[in-house]
């Protein structure tokens, strides 16, 4: 009896020690199981479907090879999206680290202020990305902008101008309300990191001498590097990927002044019917975009 009781034991701490080797592969199997649904299933579709000459999504196509992916590097609409996805990137990246930095710095300084701008200043940024194009219409919109009624109210202009509108115009103004909805986000994250730096090194730099620009540059800079580099490298990807606030505004017109990569590819898709060029064309962005990645991890990665 005593021995089929051992026996048992032994049965029962040979199961709690399965369970606890296969306990952590039951924990993460359906977050892969939903990656692999989700991220890779899709990423195989397009990069089989660039290979075919796919028109409507759903639809069989013959298989042409690289033929796409020919075709994508040498179109001159292609590049000349990639040149203004490019300054879309540059643009928002300089506006919003300005706004954001300059608030951040503010707010830091001036703990009064702190609490309550804290909380009023996230609503640009909660706010969902159509409204804040139909917002923006109603100012800047050429026929009933209140933008334009003001000007002229006060004599700045005498007629009505369409910013949104011209092709001159276009992209900048969009970057500069894609600046305005975003950059609140990019404060509390950097706020968050000038609160961890120690007043001390401040006071002894002051002792020293040391001006506020200085200050900025030798400590508060160096003191954020991890929190700029993440903000770098996730944010450049990010902006690069936005759709919705372009498309909700322009469409990617007039005559495709504000046509980023994102949005050229959508048009290739779904208005020109062309599935498998525009599957080519997201396989060539991805490619850049992950050499992007590990070439700025590999030289602008903090190094401790």
């Amino acid at each position: 009896m005593f021995s089929k009781e051992i026996f048992e034991r032994k049965e029962l701490v040979k199961l709690k020690n399965s369970l606890k080797t296969i306990a952590p592969y039951l924990y993460i199997g359906p977050l892969v199981l939903w990656i692999v649904i989700t991220v890779f299933i899709p990423l195989f579709s397009v990069i089989k479907t660039s290979f075919y000459d796919v028109g409507l999504v759903g639809t069989e196509g013959d298989f042409i090879g690289l033929n796409n992916y020919i075709e994508a590097l040498s179109s001159k609409n292609f590049w000349s999206a990639w040149g203004r996805s490019i300054f879309w990137v540059l643009g928002n990246m300089i506006i919003q680290s300005f706004l954001a930095f300059s608030v951040a710095l503010l707010l830091n300084n001036n703990k009064r202020i702190s609490r309550i701008a804290r909380t009023w200043m996230i609503i640009p940024w909660i706010i969902p990305t159509i409204v804040v194009a139909i917002f923006w219409q109603w100012i800047l919109n050429g026929s009933y902008g209140v933008l334009n009624h003001i000007l002229i109210g006060i004599g700045i202009i005498s007629e009505p101008i369409n910013l949104i509108g011209n092709s001159s115009w276009s992209l900048p103004i969009i970057i500069f309300i894609n600046s305005w909805h975003w950059f609140p986000f990019l404060s509390i994250i950097l706020l968050a990191g000038l609160s961890g730096i120690p007043n001390e090194l401040y006071e002894a730099s002051s002792v020293d001498g040391a001006s506020k620009w200085r200050q900025f540059w030798s400590i508060t800079l160096p003191s954020l590097n991890h929190t700029t580099f993440a903000l770098g490298l996730v944010g450049t990807l990010w902006m690069f990927d936005i759709f919705d606030l372009i498309d909700s505004l322009t469409e990617g017109g007039p005559s495709g002044a504000t046509t980023t990569i994102p949005i050229y590819i959508y048009q290739r898709a779904f208005e020109h019917y062309s599935l498998g060029s525009a599957s080519a064309m997201s396989v060539i962005a991805a490619i850049f975009l992950i050499l992007f990645a590990v070439l700025f991890v590999k030289f602008a990665a903090p190094r401790d």
